[in-house]
Order: C-alpha cells, then structure tokens, then sequence
C-alpha cells in the first residue's frame, strides 16, 4: 500500500487471529512477566479471573494484522503514537481484527508521504479491546517510479 492508496476517511478491516495461550505466554515471559499475564493462580484472584494478554501484545497484534494486508512492504517507520487505551483484557483463545481508520494524509516539507491512522482491535462480537492512533511514513508511488528510471 503506497501512500497514494490511502485516503482520509477510509477504513480498512483486517483478517483475523485467534490468540493461542502459547503465544500469551511466549510473549509475556519475553517482554512483559508479571504475575496477571503468566501466573493463572495469581490471575484467578485478580479483577480478570484469568490471564490475560500483555497491553503490548495486544497492540502489537493489531499491528501484525494491519502488516498482514500488504501495508507492510511501503510502510517507512513510524513516527508517533498516542491516545492508546485498552477497554478490555485479552483472553487467549479469543478472536481479533484490527479496523483502521485513516484520519490524516499529507506530505512533509521534504515531499514524503504521511499517514496518521486509528485503530481499533476488536473481538469476534464486535466489542472493542484496544484503541490507538499511530502517524507514520509510507513510500510513495513517484518515488519508486524514479528509483527504476535510475535503475535503467
């Protein structure tokens, strides 16, 4: 997806994932072990009853599911991220797809592509998980269209 293919006010909804207790674990004993995300014992008692996924694994899925409908091959970094809030835990076993909404598209001063876009990650009966905005650089079509003229 070029920078050309994005307009302000579409939304794109992505396939979906189930999440395995494997990877909760996998990703919680890497990056973020604390007792509520590995420990069902511990969880039990808390206000979730269960284990659940870490904040960040779930916004990283969202991300991954995003990745996954082509955006990935002319995404060039991104820049910002804010106003992430998660409205409910992640449970392993549930089903999630990410709805991202393009709120903004531009260039920058030195003529790249911009694109600050909302997402929700939602479960299999629609309720909303997690929400974020992110801004980030995309390659634009002219500049792959120069690229192979050089490339001649």
């Amino acid at each position: 997806m070029y920078f050309e293919d994005l307009s302000e006010g579409a939304v794109y909804r992505t396939g979906s994932h189930v999440l395995t207790a494997d990877e909760l674990r996998e990703f919680a004993a890497a990056y973020d072990p604390q007792p509520m995300h590995l420990d069902r014992d511990f969880a039990a008692r808390g206000p979730f009853g269960d284990v659940i996924a870490s904040g960040f694994q779930t916004m990283a899925l969202a991300w991954r599911l995003w990745v996954d409908t082509g955006m990935g091959d002319h995404g060039r970094g991104g820049i910002g991220l804010g106003e992430a809030r998660w409205h409910r835990p992640l449970y392993a076993g549930t089903e999630v797809r990410s709805i991202v909404h393009i709120d903004q598209v531009r260039l920058t001063s030195q003529g790249k592509g911009l694109a600050t876009m909302r997402f929700e990650l939602v479960d299999q009966d629609g309720q909303l998980l997690l929400e974020f905005s992110t801004t980030g650089l995309f390659a634009r079509l002219a500049d792959e269209v120069d690229s192979l003229a050089v490339e001649r």
